[in-house]
């Protein structure tokens, strides 16, 4: 018996310590989960036609309500949505308690540490392995597609031209006043625990990635949650990915999206050939997204977020 089938057919109770849900996950990220590197490969003389969109990463300011878009698009798309549950499968592979997991989460190593490292490997060797788990497990997640991660730094890991990366935001008051009635605590206090928390994501995205995730020309789309509401948010980002598909009507100069093997770059048809009618209340998707802007090393957040 494989290990995916003893991995199906064993009880809730005796799966995977203190992970949820994991018998829906995909099996390329249950083989990571289960510390098996084989991978299902697709023969190299086919071309697939595939979705524009393979994943989406969701980046977001604290109490804009990232979380719960990303679970009510999975929802709508039928995707898989990981947000905890990468702190509870790398909890699982380093054998700790997920809480004890969360103090690493989305927080930069110091300069301290990296001078430290090598004297006190034993202290923070921790950390250093929730990075490597962290980055071997979005990568698995990317190649099984049809998900949604949450924050981490997903959108600068997994490639731009399969990925809808987007950005989250709102008012820092509504945040504040979202905390404060979450946590039981006084919109001061929570004004100032997001302002942190915004800040120790930042400071994540930009020790690891060289990337200012406040700079919008990271994003494919950024949304306010407030001004729009969390139900057209919702549309706009599922209407995006379906737009996309190949089952979806063309839109006029797009045509389907293929992928050849060995290449993540999707491509327009052939030069000449007949544009489909464009679909009524589609949006246009363009074939290249933009770049992104990688900001100087130097460079540095200045003044609240509001």
């Amino acid at each position: 018996m494989s290990a995916w089938e003893r991995f199906a057919s064993a009880t809730p109770e005796s799966q995977h310590r203190g992970v949820s849900g994991l018998r829906d996950w995909p099996r390329s990220v249950v083989r990571w989960l289960l510390g098996q590197s084989e991978e299902d490969r697709q023969p190299q003389d086919t071309v697939r036609t595939v979705a524009r969109f393979q994943n989406i990463c969701i980046s977001r300011e604290t109490g804009a309500g990232g979380g719960a878009i990303a679970r009510q698009v999975g929802q709508r798309l039928g995707w898989k949505v990981y947000d905890r549950e990468l702190l509870e499968a790398i909890a699982h592979r380093m054998g700790l308690p997920v809480d004890e997991v969360r103090c690493f989460d989305e927080l930069a190593p110091s300069v301290v540490q990296d001078w430290l490292l090598p004297l006190r490997e034993e202290h923070y060797a921790p950390q250093e392995a929730y990075l490597d788990h962290l980055a071997k497990l979005i990568e698995a997640i990317g190649r099984a597609g049809e998900s949604v991660l949450v924050g981490r730094g997903a959108g600068f890991l997994l490639p731009r031209e399969t990925t809808l990366s987007l950005r989250i935001i709102a008012p820092l008051r509504i945040r504040a006043l979202r905390l404060a009635e979450r946590m039981g605590v006084s919109v001061r206090t929570a004004r100032r625990a997001a302002r942190d928390l915004d800040r120790r994501r930042s400071q994540f995205d930009r020790t690891m990635h060289r990337m200012a995730s406040a700079d919008p020309h990271n994003y494919d789309m950024v949304l306010d949650s407030h001004s729009l509401g969390l139900d057209i948010a919702v549309e706009v980002i599922a209407r995006a990915v379906e737009a996309g598909r190949p089952s979806a009507p063309a839109v006029a100069g797009t045509g389907l999206w293929t992928l050849t093997p060995g290449s993540q770059s999707a491509t327009a048809p052939e030069p000449g050939a007949p544009a489909a009618a464009e679909a009524p209340g589609l949006p246009l998707l363009p074939i290249s997204p933009p770049p992104r802007t990688e900001p100087p090393p130097d460079e540095t957040e200045t003044g609240p977020i509001e």
